[in-house]
């Protein structure tokens, strides 16, 4: 089935653009945009989010905690079905990604992790551009996804998160043209998606991988470097406040999901990134040097599943027992400590055995923790309080001499696939900002 998924990959590219491969062809010197970080390509600086850095924003950080609680299983009008609905996750772009989510799919067959909920559909198309999926009455979207969806057993209403991964065939444009050009392309891209699934919370947006190996006009090197920067541009766009990309009902129309990168997958072909990924040939390509073969295609979806299993906006959805997930930053004491939320016991309803817990605060001193049902990222007292309205409050009770407080959560079979977001407050009388009080970061918990 891989081999023939590939094979409908190549057998879909744009006649006389395949070629053969260039092993000789080792590096060609760019820095990953993950390494780049506060340096600069042809004068644009490079890491993963804005300022060169590879973490997200805090504030969009909680914008996606806040979209990815809304991803649970739905039927098939979208009405929310914990026990029986679907979560369905697909692939959107070209050749290279139905080839990586074909391989993703393989891996994520046999994730015992997983949860049963989710299903995969691998709706990237070969001969699929940018420039072509940018029109919402391509056939893509009218013939091919609805297709793909149908026979994954999947309405519109259960697409709810996407992994995306485009370029364009032959560029010529020199940078930074080309990839504004994509990144238009992309814009609208996302408007179409959000169109045509409406509870599409979640895109992670991919990079292309190395392509200096490559001897064809398709989409060679720099193109495929520089096309990262247009997946960048992107994100940094709705970070920005982009209308046209708003994921946030309270901030106006929603007219796309929210982004992130999942994940970076660029490397200078042998030259190691820093976290060790080279990109070799031939084992990594098909005889075209552009397209991923078998064992590049599972090289990738290791990183994805990776990626699924760890992301904090990821694993709440795609695992079947997740983890609580610690956000944010708590505010310096008055004693210099750092206050820290954390848990201990499990989030599953049937053994009731969740604690929420408390370190690093302030000893012998009053504290509350507090809960709400979505994340937020609003000024509060010199700090920030990362819980949206309404706020529950548990009984207030006495940190113990290390400053540390512990509360026992009763958890319900209501409870089962919603999500709650805890904090603590507490006092600090001498708060050298005159507050009198102190606050932790924060934790998610999805409860299953």
């Amino acid at each position: 089935m891989r081999k023939f998924a590939i094979a409908l990959a190549i057998s879909s590219l744009p006649l006389g653009l395949v070629s053969g491969q260039n092993c000789a062809n080792t590096s060609v010197g760019f820095t990953p945009l993950n390494d780049l970080g506060a340096g600069t390509y042809q004068s644009f600086q490079g890491g993963l989010y804005p300022g060169g850095s590879n973490q997200r924003p805090i504030a969009h950080e909680v914008g996606g905690l806040a979209q990815a609680a809304r991803v649970v299983p739905r039927d098939a009008a979208g009405a929310i079905d914990i026990a029986n609905g679907k979560i369905g996750f697909i692939s959107i772009g070209m050749s290279n990604a139905s080839i990586h989510f074909s391989g993703l799919m393989q891996v994520a067959a046999a994730d015992a992790l997983k949860s049963p909920r989710v299903v995969l559909s691998n709706c990237a198309q070969g001969g699929q551009p940018a420039a072509t999926i940018a029109n919402p009455s391509a056939s893509y979207w009218t013939t091919w996804v609805p297709s793909r969806l149908a026979q994954a057993g999947l309405t519109a209403a259960q697409v709810q998160v996407v992994w995306f991964l485009e370029a364009n065939a032959g560029p010529t444009e020199a940078f930074p043209q080309d990839a504004l050009t994509l990144q238009s392309q992309f814009t609208a891209i996302m408007g179409i998606v959000r169109a045509n699934y409406p509870n599409a919370r979640l895109c992670y947006g991919a990079a292309r991988i190395y392509a200096g190996y490559a001897t064809s006009t398709l989409n060679p090197e720099p193109y495929a470097y520089q096309q990262g920067f247009a997946v960048k541009w992107l994100i940094e766009d709705q970070i920005n406040g982009n209308p046209a990309l708003n994921f946030d009902p309270a901030k106006g129309s929603v007219n796309a999901p929210w982004l992130a990168w999942g994940p970076y997958m660029w490397a200078d072909g042998l030259t190691p990134r820093s976290d060790g990924l080279t990109w070799t040939c031939p084992e990594d390509f098909n005889a075209d040097g552009t397209h991923p073969s078998a064992q590049g295609a599972a090289k990738n979806a290791g990183f994805l599943i990776n990626f699924l299993h760890t992301d904090s906006t990821a694993q709440s959805w795609y695992l079947g027992r997740p983890n609580p997930v610690v956000f944010g930053t708590g505010k310096l004491t008055s004693i210099g400590s750092t206050p820290s939320i954390g848990w201990s016991g499990t989030a599953e309803i049937a053994l009731n055995q969740l604690q929420v817990q408390l370190t690093g605060a302030v000893p012998g001193k009053p504290v509350i923790a507090l809960w709400a049902h979505q994340p937020a990222f609003l000024p509060f007292m010199n700090a920030a309080l990362y819980l949206g309205a309404p706020i529950q409050r548990l009984p207030p009770r006495i940190l113990d001499g290390t400053g540390s407080a512990s509360y026992s959560i009763p958890l319900n079979p209501a409870m089962s696939g919603t999500t709650r977001d805890y904090q603590f407050w507490f006092r600090d009388p001498l708060q050298l900002d005159g507050t009198g009080a102190g606050l932790s970061n924060a934790l998610q918990v999805r409860f299953y």
